[in-house]
């Protein structure tokens, strides 16, 4: 409703539309309003969720190079032990049969022991 200038109300087709579908537009704005804000609040979430998702894969892939990485360096320590037990089983295989018996364990003990200096060597 129009108020007029002599300070009465006068009715408009406009305003007489409005109070005959009752549509509050502010009422309307301010859902509208409040449900733009859920939106950006949601999206910020959104952003969020993205980064930490961005972060984790980031840390798998460390994760994964990680363990191939120690993968590798199990692999070198196994291969350098065999070596280690190979060379010490050729060492007291003496007459290169294959087999070890007490005898040759006893002289490569006995090697051992008379070769060393009582003063280790560095």
């Amino acid at each position: 409703m129009a108020v007029s200038k002599k300070g009465g109300f006068k009715s408009t087709p406009q305003a007489s539309a409005e109070a005959a579908t009752g549509h509050d537009h502010s009422a309307l704005n301010a859902k509208i309003a409040s449900l733009e804000k859920k939106v950006a609040d949601l999206e910020g979430k959104l952003r969020s969720v993205l980064a930490s998702v961005d972060a984790l894969s980031q840390v798998k892939i460390d994760l994964k190079e990680a363990k191939a990485k120690i993968g590798s360096e199990v692999k070198e320590l196994r291969e350098n032990a065999k070596s280690w037990s190979t060379k010490t089983r050729e060492a007291m295989d003496t007459n290169n049969d294959g087999k070890i018996d007490m005898e040759e364990i006893y002289g490569y003990i006995w090697r051992r022991l008379r070769s060393r200096s009582s003063i280790p060597k560095k």
